[in-house]
């Protein structure tokens, strides 16, 4: 290889580059590189088009997966538009700080069939000086979220350096309660947003996670929710995830005190474990118990949950060796389990997001540190198939845990139309990279179930059961060597199952 000519033709390459963006008037002096977006990024010169998906190879393996009975088709799957209620939301937060671009995967939000979406209004963002709000960086979030089919909530957050916060953007809440011209200051905004998306926003949460900050919290929640249900008087007000349990009951007792039980609607709690059946007897048993003591009319909500792609060093459940499989199996198993114990239910989140030290890997859909859309991880089709078939005519009858060989067995029963169906998977340990099924005889309570079938619901893929496998008595449904793993496999009525393809 002739290294001169090889240097000409680089050289040759960057000056065409470079030209390029001064014919474009753009400026191109190191201190200004934030504007070319990066030195390395192949093709970024060439501007902010759609770029084609990326292929997503392990989705490609599950698709290859046998469970060893006959192929029925695949799970058919709805936007949201399409779909009339659900309790799924879907986290489209951290935009309040550039951590993502909803330009970027806007298009995907209606496509996963959530019914609901949380945004952060962003306090820092909207008043960078005194008294001069600019909700238009916000208002396409709103707004195009509404006309997708999918509600917005709005979590107002968080504080603002103009008012005193330090610039982890006021997550000590004191820096607001503490100040009566910064508390002022807050409640103006707040009211400044509410008025403002009023017309399509009817659900708000209260700032975002001030663990251990209750007396102060209950402060702000108080007053916050105060001015809100006097703008809108039929508000859902929502109570972030605190401190379990002394910070919810500071905030309870506040709102006992002040004889305004009735400015509460649900309270947050954000179930970050390992294995996700853990934190039902730990957080939200005890949470609801504890929030139904004081008005038969509160409930749970859980606001903000998911799994990590990868290894990561920060952040929730951290330090674990999570993968994109164990990824779609932990989204899997927790938001079936919050459906069966009837508690709504918010998959964090949208798009891998770029913090200011880490690239953290949550999404459901893969990005690049440029925040654009690489490809749909496993995690997104399985929220799909959840959020398209458990709608509001799908209700929760009750989970039951057993023993199966080795394994811990979850049972969970749901109705639709008065007809059973049941959702089943290991539990014992967290979600791993298994990529096999395990045949077992299952014994579960159901009401006689028609020609059932084998639903996954991780690949979508169904599958016929064969009717000498199927048998009922007593009220108990025996199924024969039904292929399980440690992720959620649906068994339901034919008829009940929407396919997009038929053998």
């Amino acid at each position: 290889m002739d290294m001169k000519v090889s240097t000409c033709a680089i050289a040759a390459y960057a000056a065409a580059v470079m030209f390029s963006f001064m014919a474009a008037g753009e400026v191109v002096a190191f201190k200004d590189a934030d504007k070319i977006k990066s030195w390395d990024a192949w093709n970024d010169h060439k501007g902010p088009q759609q770029k084609k998906l990326r292929r997503c190879v392990t989705w490609e393996k599950l698709q290859k997966l046998d469970c060893g009975l006959e192929p029925f088709g695949e799970l058919e799957t709805r936007h949201a538009r399409d779909i009339k209620g659900s309790k799924w939301s879907i986290g489209c937060e951290t935009m309040d700080r550039d951590y993502a671009d909803w330009d970027s995967y806007k298009l995907y939000v209606g496509e996963l069939g959530a019914k609901r979406g949380r945004l952060f209004s962003g306090w820092a963002k909207t008043e960078q000086e005194k008294g001069k709000y600019d909700f238009t960086w916000f208002d396409p979030h709103v707004r195009e979220m509404a006309a997708m089919g999918v509600k917005p909530w709005i979590c107002l957050a968080y504080g603002n350096p103009v008012w005193g916060s330090d610039f982890r953007l006021g997550m000590r809440v004191k820096q607001i309660t503490d100040k009566p011209e910064a508390f002022e200051a807050w409640i103006r905004y707040v009211t400044a947003c509410v008025n403002r998306y009023k017309d399509v926003v009817d659900e708000w949460e209260v700032w975002n996670e001030p663990f251990g900050q209750g007396p102060e919290y209950a402060e702000l929640f108080y007053r916050t929710a105060k001015t809100i249900r006097s703008l809108q008087p039929t508000a859902k007000i929502f109570c972030t995830a605190i401190t379990m349990p002394k910070d919810y009951k500071c905030v309870l007792e506040k709102l006992k005190a002040e004889n305004a039980l009735d400015l509460g609607s649900l309270f947050i709690y954000h179930p970050y474990t390992q294995r996700p059946e853990d934190s039902y007897t730990a957080t939200a048993e005890p949470l609801r118990k504890l929030v139904k003591s004081y008005s038969p009319k509160f409930d749970i909500f859980q606001g903000e949950v998911g799994c990590p792609g990868q290894l990561e060093w920060e952040h929730a459940i951290h330090s674990v060796e999570w993968t994109e499989y164990s990824q779609a199996k932990w989204d899997l198993r927790r938001t079936i389990g919050d459906a069966v114990r009837n508690i709504p239910s918010s998959v964090f989140t949208m798009i891998d997001l770029k913090y200011t030290f880490m690239l953290q890997s949550f999404g459901m859909l893969r990005s690049n540190l440029l925040k654009e859309v690489i490809y749909k991880r496993p995690v997104f089709y399985a929220m799909q198939h959840v959020f398209s078939y458990f709608d509001e005519d799908v209700h929760p009858v009750g989970i039951e845990t057993k023993k199966v060989g080795e394994h811990t067995l979850e049972v969970a029963r749901f109705e639709r139309q008065s007809v059973n169906m049941h959702v089943l998977w290991f539990s014992e340990k967290r979600p791993g990279d298994t990529l096999a099924y395990e045949r077992a005889t299952v014994e579960m309570k159901s009401g006689k179930i028609k020609s059932p079938v084998w639903v996954d619901l991780l690949t979508g893929k169904i599958a016929k059961i064969p009717a000498e496998n199927v048998s009922w008595k007593d009220g108990v449904l025996t199924i024969k060597d039904l292929p399980l793993w440690d992720s959620p496999i649906m068994v339901a009525p034919n008829e009940q199952v929407p396919r997009r393809t038929e053998w």
